[in-house]
């Protein structure tokens, strides 16, 4: 049994070893002897339990997708508590979702690998939890007549699909003095919070120049 553990143990070390490096690195910069490095492993004891890079990249993106699952799912929840539209649990969930890639580096290893892995083998880059809430939270605000008419529920999934990447990419650029544009002090959310970081502070000034063409002002989700 103790065996066992550690075995699991030396597993996890490894796969968050290699979350930091993809997700600083990307795939193919990436190498096992690094990552065994960096999870302070030889390379015969990560291979013992990863036999490629390919198997790691695969390993780190199911507990991506696991996390990003969990943080959309306990952002709906949260939304019930401040009306709960689907246009509320939009708001709300992404910006849990910029929150979660500012602090967590599976996340955004997940991110990366789906990008790289995409250009290079589409059938590894497999589903994404969050688009698909996005998707269907976007189907929920059509049904609910709280976009305006005329707007497609299919282009705001994909609209927001775009914003919630770019503020993603745009935590990897360096800061310029070009940034101090933004303010400080942001914005506030639909859960009625202070915005913790600036990708959050960046996406709430985004949601405000885009919801008025999205959505009814009688949609508009609430503190927003």
């Amino acid at each position: 049994m103790a065996i066992q553990q550690r075995a699991e143990r030396t597993r996890q070390e490894i796969l968050s070893a290699a979350a930091r490096v993809f997700d600083g690195q990307g795939y193919e910069r990436a190498s096992l002897a690094r990552i065994a490095g960096e999870a302070r492993v030889t390379t015969g004891a990560l291979v013992f339990h990863f036999a490629t890079k390919a198997d790691l990249a695969t390993a780190v993106r199911g507990r991506a997708c696991a996390v990003t699952r969990i943080t959309v799912e306990s952002a709906c929840l949260s939304a019930e508590g401040v009306g709960g539209t689907a246009i509320d649990k939009l708001v709300i969930t992404t910006h849990a979702l910029i929150r979660l890639f500012e602090t967590d580096p599976v996340a955004r290893a997940g991110e990366r690998l789906a990008r790289e892995l995409q250009l290079t083998d589409p059938g590894m880059s497999g589903d994404c939890p969050w688009r698909r809430e996005v998707s269907r939270l976007a189907r929920y605000a059509a049904a609910e007549k709280a976009l305006r008419p005329g707007v497609d529920a299919t282009a705001v999934a994909a609209l927001i699909g775009y914003v919630i990447t770019g503020v993603e990419l745009e935590m990897r650029r360096p800061r310029t003095p070009s940034d101090e544009g933004w303010p400080a002090d942001g914005p506030r959310t639909a859960e009625n919070g202070a915005l913790h970081g600036p990708a959050e502070q960046r996406l709430g000034r985004i949601w405000e120049l885009i919801l008025p063409g999205l959505v009814h002002p009688t949609g508009r989700p609430h503190g927003v």
